[in-house]
């Protein structure tokens, strides 16, 4: 199934494309990096939009042989998808993938798709049921690696938190940092960013791959959700301290025998002014609101652990 998409060069070389997944539009997305002959797709979207990230290849002037990396930050669906599906169509193509994913990519029908289909339902439909990836088509990534796009260098580095196996893509020419689902959700119509935190997220591993964003000093953060913000360091040191206002907050909620999301989310937004003004103007964002709505269970979750263990 083919989606309708969008695709805009945001910097020269670096095009993102709006995948209007299931036609909502400005919220998932994926980059196509190209320097010379040779090209990157740092994210590839779900299984149902692999034929748009084709057509938006062919679109800028670059065949399916000139991609060397397919680059999905994590397995989850929206993010990796479509992985299989494209390297049957880009000859010279490799997936790089954090170890731990390495056997959702080639096996994803054993537990990934089972699992998205409990978790997400409907919405897994939409994305479509994700192909396996031949195993020698996969670079296996732990802590660190380096790649070459024609003259372009992109350091890979892992940032756990909002999943085991997340690796983030720094672009070191242009300062740009690819953040998948590590440094939150951003919403351009509000300049705001949002915990992109279900459970289980890990707070302490989320902070310190933002740390480790921040130390590689980027001037610009390219989200997935969604699109380029030019307020790289100081979106993601805002995000930083974000998650920690959210937890301690879910923890004094949590004390005062709070349980409605509404209250919880009024009580957080008395000090998150993104949090507050995304509220105010959320009456159109309802796929976002639910996902909002799911950030804060990875919230709850975590206190509701550490209420147990004590």
């Amino acid at each position: 199934m083919s989606m309708q998409y969008s695709i805009a060069e945001r910097k020269p070389g670096i095009w993102f494309v709006d995948l209007k997944v299931g036609g909502e539009r400005e919220y998932t997305g994926a980059y196509v990096v190209a320097s010379g002959n040779e090209v990157a797709f740092v994210e590839v979207g779900p299984s149902s939009t692999a034929d748009s990230m084709l057509k938006a290849l062919d679109e800028i002037g670059y065949r399916p042989e000139n991609v060397k990396y397919l680059l999905p930050t994590h397995v989850h669906l929206d993010h990796a998808g479509a992985a299989g599906a494209l390297v049957k169509h880009l000859p010279n193509a490799y997936v790089i993938s954090h170890k731990r994913g390495v056997p959702h990519m080639v096996d994803p029908e054993s537990t990934l798709w089972r699992a998205a289909n409990k978790v997400l339902g409907f919405v897994a439909e939409i994305y479509g049921k994700p192909e396996p990836v031949p195993p020698e088509k996969i670079i296996p990534v732990e802590d660190e690696i380096g790649i070459d796009v024609g003259k372009l260098h992109l350091k890979i580095i892992s940032t756990p938190g909002h999943a085991s196996h997340h690796l983030s893509v720094f672009l070191l020419e242009d300062s740009v940092v690819f953040t998948g689902d590590a440094a939150g959700i951003y919403v351009p119509s509000l300049d705001v960013v949002l915990p992109a935190t279900p459970p289980p997220f890990r707070l302490g591993q989320a902070l310190r791959s933002i740390e480790a964003m921040i130390s590689l000093g980027p001037e610009l953060v390219a989200y997935t959700h969604f699109d380029l913000s030019a307020h790289g360091e100081r979106n993601l040191k805002k995000h930083y301290y974000q998650l920690m206002h959210w937890y301690e907050t879910t923890k004094k909620a949590f004390a005062k025998g709070m349980n409605d999301s509404d209250d919880f989310f009024d009580l957080i937004a008395e000090r998150d002014d993104d949090l507050k003004k995304f509220l105010l103007n959320s009456y159109n964002l309802d796929g976002l609101r639910r996902g909002v709505e799911t950030s804060l269970r990875g919230f709850r979750q975590i206190v509701e652990e550490e209420g147990t263990e004590s």
